[in-house]
């Protein structure tokens, strides 16, 4: 399932987002995502793994526009804050901010400055079904205070964009969260490109052809207090859609690899591939993506999904999930019900 969450891959367009609401006669405007989602752990390896979760999660897209080409955008998160160790209905979620930042639009460029995304790798949100994001969220990059510079272009006969971000991990109040407090995020907290500047970059380049999609990223994360060195990275992703008979298929494929992943002396790779097709009113869809950390055991997860549109905005899904994680098997199912709005 697809979140609101704002990327600076997805920047170009707010251009055309604050020019859409000066012409609408409001400089506001919103776009949620609710969703319900239980996860039923029936058989695992690991002692007290089978448990039962259902979870909330709610996010907001705002922006407001000060002219067609200005604005202020944020992404407010309600979701669950603690992983459950047993049995848990609603339980630990709390409010954060995961962006808050200004944008402009010169045109030829567009920047940000604030507390966003930084775009790297695609997986993470366009792996099809409830659980097929799981591995490639590892390496998302999200909540980072800086200046990202976007720039379209076409060529080929189509539209790509070059992103370039400098950040470093967001210490600030906003780091926290109401409800469930998940803290705040301290220097002493180590991790990679928590500093005491922006001393970390990331640089993607995203596009299409056609019906052939891919994106490209390069990232070195300054090391944190504690850390051994600077992790660096390398994304590469193509998906391709095949519209042609009476069965659409899509299929998507990620490759990332990581020197000194973490901050610590170990590799790591992620792999990610997925296929959905459209049956009918369900939207069919499995992934199988592989985790890969030097000196861990080799984590694998397979994932079968069916959803279907209830209504216009309302969606349902049903999933099977198989996790063989640090040494553990697990098998889960999984329903969601999601509204956008």
């Amino acid at each position: 399932m697809k979140t609101l969450s704002v990327t600076l891959a997805a920047c170009a367009a707010l251009g055309a987002t604050a020019a859409q609401s000066q012409d609408a006669n409001s400089p506001f405007s919103a776009e949620f995502s609710v969703e319900l989602q239980t996860d039923f752990t029936v058989d695992s390896s690991a002692p007290g793994g089978e448990i039962n979760n259902t979870f909330a999660t709610i996010e907001g897209a705002l922006s407001f526009a000060f002219t067609s080409r200005t604005s202020i955008n944020s992404t407010l998160v309600l979701e669950q804050i603690t992983a459950p160790t047993s049995d848990s209905f609603l339980e630990d979620h709390g409010l954060y901010a995961e962006e808050l930042y200004f944008a402009h639009d010169f045109g030829a460029a567009q920047v940000v400055l604030g507390k966003f995304n930084p775009a790297f790798g695609l997986a993470w949100d366009a792996a099809p079904g409830i659980y097929g994001v799981d591995f490639a969220e590892d390496y998302q990059l999200t909540e980072k205070l800086g200046a990202g510079l976007v720039i379209p272009f076409a060529a080929g006969q189509g539209e790509h964009a070059l992103s370039l971000s400098f950040f470093n991990a967001d210490r600030s109040i906003l780091s926290e969260s109401l409800g469930e407090n998940r803290g705040r995020t301290n220097r002493s907290d180590g991790g990679v490109s928590n500093t005491s500047a922006p001393e970390s970059v990331a640089i993607s380049l995203t596009g299409a052809f056609g019906a052939t999609g891919y994106n490209l990223g390069l990232q070195s994360q300054a090391r944190g207090v504690g850390d051994a060195e600077d992790q660096t990275g390398i994304v590469g992703g193509l998906s391709h859609e095949f519209a042609t008979g009476s069965l659409p298929v899509k299929l998507l494929a990620e490759l990332a690899y990581f020197d000194h992943f973490d901050g610590t002396a170990d590799s790591a790779t992620f792999a990610t591939f997925g296929a959905e097709a459209l049956v009918g009113p369900v939207t069919l869809s499995a992934v199988y993506a592989m985790r890969d950390v030097e000196t861990l055991p080799k984590d694998h997860l397979a994932t079968l999904s069916g959803e279907i549109e209830i209504l216009e905005g309302l969606s349902g899904a049903l999933a099977y999930r198989y996790g063989d994680e640090g040494g553990d098997e697990t098998h889960t199912i999984g329903a969601l019900l999601a509204y956008e709005f």
